[in-house]
C-alpha cells in the first residue's frame, strides 16, 4: 500500500469516526434519550440497564449513519486537501484523479460490508434483546403492532412461524394470519385465517383455510374451517418477544414474508420498498464517495468551510 493510500485512509477514518459519533448523537437525542431518561428517573431502572438498552438500540441507527458519515468524511478530507493545495501537488507529481479515488473507494467498500453485516446479523439479534429488555420494564404494555413475524417454539425446536398483519397483545388477538406448522423440521401444514387468539394454552383460528403438505412439499388436502384449535405451550406475550418488524428482518426473512403476503392477496408495495432499501442503503456508501470527492474538489479555496457546509 502506498504512503498516499495510508495517509488518505487515516484522514478519512478520523473524520468518519467523528461523523458516526455526531450523527448517532443527533438521531438519538430525541425520542430514545427522552424515553431512557424517563425510565431512569421515574421508573427506577438502573443506569446500567439504561446503558445496555442504548447499546442495543445503536445498530438501528448505524445502518443509516454509516452512509451519512462517509459522505461527511470524504467531503471534509478532500476539502481540506484541496484547500491546502495537496491535490494540486499530487496532480503535479503524476497522481491521476482516478488513482486518487482508490483509497476512498476501498474505505467505502469496507463500510458497505460493515453496514450489510450490521443489517443482516447484528440488527436482528439486537432487536430481539432490546424487546426482552423493554418487556421487563415496569408496567410493560404491548399494544397494537403491525406486519409482525414471530415463532412459536417448543423444546424440540420451531413448531410454528406466524406472519401476522396486525396484533393486539392486550386482547391476545391476531388479524390476517398465515401460519406455517412444522414437525421435526419439515413443513406439514399452512393455515390462513382471518383472525386468531391465544386462550388457555391453545391457539384458536377463525374463518380460514388449512393446506396440508406431504413429504414432497406438495399440497395434499385443502380444508376450510370456521374454527380451528391448536395446542401451544406459550402465551402470546411470551411468543411476541421474538416478534420482528419488517425493518428488523434480514433480507431473506423479509423476502419470504412478502411472498406469504402476496399469497394472501395483500398489498406488498411498502414492504418491497423496505426490502430494496436493505440493498440500497449499504451501496449508497459507494455513491456518496464519488459525490463527496466531487464536492470536495469543486472549489480549491473553500477548504474546511466547504466540507462543513
Amino acid at each position: 500500500m502506498m504512503v498516499l493510500d495510508r495517509y488518505i485512509l487515516q484522514q478519512v477514518s478520523l473524520h468518519f469516526g467523528s461523523g458516526v459519533f455526531l450523527f448517532v448523537a443527533l438521531l438519538s437525542a430525541g425520542d430514545l434519550l427522552f424515553r431512557l431518561a424517563k425510565m431512569w428517573l421515574q421508573q427506577g431502572i438502573t443506569g446500567w440497564k439504561v446503558l445496555v438498552i442504548f447499546l442495543y438500540s445503536l445498530p438501528s441507527f448505524l445502518v443509516y449513519v454509516f452512509p451519512m458519515a462517509i459522505l461527511l468524511a470524504v467531503i471534509l478530507t478532500v476539502g481540506r486537501m484541496s484547500g491546502d493545495s495537496e491535490i494540486v501537488a499530487l496532480r503535479a507529481g503524476g497522481v491521476s484523479l482516478r488513482r486518487f479515488t482508490v483509497p476512498f473507494l476501498l474505505f467505502a467498500i469496507w463500510v458497505c460490508i460493515g453496514t450489510i453485516l450490521i443489517q443482516e446479523r447484528v440488527l436482528p439479534y439486537a432487536s430481539l434483546k432490546l424487546k426482552e429488555l423493554w418487556s421487563e420494564r415496569p408496567a410493560a404494555n404491548w399494544l397494537l403492532q403491525e406486519n409482525t413475524f414471530f415463532r412459536d417454539t417448543t423444546e424440540s425446536g420451531i413448531e410454528r412461524i406466524f406472519y401476522v398483519r396486525s396484533v393486539n397483545v392486550e386482547k391476545s388477538l391476531l388479524e390476517g394470519v398465515v401460519v406455517q406448522e412444522y414437525h421435526q423440521g419439515a413443513l406439514k401444514r399452512i393455515i390462513n385465517a382471518d383472525q386468531a387468539f391465544n386462550r388457555e394454552g391453545k391457539w384458536v383460528f377463525e374463518e380460514g383455510v388449512a393446506y396440508e403438505v406431504n413429504d414432497k412439499g406438495e399440497v395434499e388436502r385443502v380444508i376450510r374451517f370456521a374454527r380451528e384449535e391448536v395446542k401451544t405451550e406459550e402465551n402470546i406475550q411470551e411468543v411476541l418477544k421474538t416478534e420482528k418488524k419488517p425493518q428488523e428482518m434480514s433480507f431473506a426473512e423479509l423476502k419470504s414474508y412478502i411472498a406469504r403476503e402476496r399469497l394472501r392477496g395483500q398489498k406488498t408495495e411498502r414492504l418491497e420498498v423496505i426490502l430494496w432499501q436493505k440493498t440500497a442503503i449499504p451501496f449508497a456508501c459507494l455513491v456518496f464517495v464519488v459525490l463527496g470527492i466531487s464536492l470536495g474538489i469543486a472549489s480549491p479555496r473553500a477548504g474546511k468551510a466547504l466540507g462543513i457546509g
